[in-house]
């Protein structure tokens, strides 16, 4: 994020349990590398069942208190419910307080949870970069904002929007634009909190408006030249990387499925609804 000495510690405890039933997701995914731009003061950890929260959860407060971390569970009632879709403990260390955050999410999605040689399993980067577009058209903070220019710089913000419209329905890709435009705003105090390298405010919203117009604009073209293509589809190339059709015309349509697939490239696939229902 980078990490701190701490965090890794805590980590190399937590990787050591996660699975693809228990996986990172998050901002840690993609920001634990050391060149990251911004730190963070939590983990989150999603599962598809509420059983596995609360299994999981229990598994990794042992685990780390057997490794000599001090666990503070957290509950508006005192103790951890016995039944419940969210659980969040606070491990204490080095002069550091982390927050661990376990959570029920959705299991549709665009690609497998993947191995990962740091955090064990964790979401795939494309979904966590559409997680984060729908995230950042629900509220200010300005570490979504952050993220959404870092995962710009590998995959093209109007891809990230076309997709995440599969994941919410009720959005076209100028709607949810349109909401992340009006939620995307630097807060100078927590940027100087977070950043990890330089971060310019200035530098920022410059990145971010002329990002989101190229996104504005070629969504608004491939509506107008290809109405055939449905939203709320990936465009992936032969080894199933996401780009921008507009860019490479050699890119297929990848749906998002339950439990997300590795795509399978057989020729050009069409959806059935119209390019017209990008519009407002």
């Amino acid at each position: 994020m980078p990490l701190s000495a701490f965090q890794k510690e805590v980590l190399a405890v937590l990787a050591a349990n996660r699975s693809e039933e228990s996986h990172f997701a998050g901002g840690i995914v993609l920001n634990a590398p050391d060149n990251s731009p911004r730190f963070s003061r939590d983990f989150d950890i999603f599962h598809e069942v509420a059983k596995e929260v609360v299994r999981a959860s229990d598994h990794d407060v042992v685990s780390l208190r057997a490794a000599g971390f001090a666990v503070e569970t957290l509950s508006p009632y005192g103790e951890w419910e016995k039944e419940t879709t969210f659980r969040k403990a606070r491990v204490k260390g080095a002069g550091e307080v982390l927050e661990i955050d376990w959570a029920a999410d959705s299991a549709f999605r665009f690609f497998p949870i993947e191995r990962d040689p740091l955090l064990g399993w964790r979401l795939h980067l494309f979904d966590a970069a559409t997680n984060k577009a729908l995230t950042l058209a629900a509220r200010t903070e300005t570490r979504d904002y952050v993220d959404i220019i870092e995962f710009h710089k590998t995959f093209p913000l109007a891809t990230i929007c076309w997709a995440a419209c599969g994941k919410d329905p009720g959005f076209t890709p100028l709607s949810l634009l349109k909401m992340m435009r009006r939620f995307a705003r630097v807060d100078p105090a927590e940027l100087d909190k977070i950043s990890a390298r330089e971060l310019d405010a200035k530098r920022l919203k410059t990145a971010w408006i002329e990002m989101s117009d190229e996104a504005e604009a070629k969504m608004t073209a491939l509506a107008n030249e290809r109405p055939e293509i449905s939203i709320g589809v990936a465009f992936v190339d032969a080894s199933g990387r996401p780009g921008w059709i507009g860019d490479d015309p050699s890119l297929r349509p990848h749906a998002p499925s339950l439990r997300g697939c590795w795509p399978h490239v057989h020729g050009v696939e069409s959806g059935t609804s119209p390019g017209a229902h990008l519009r407002e």
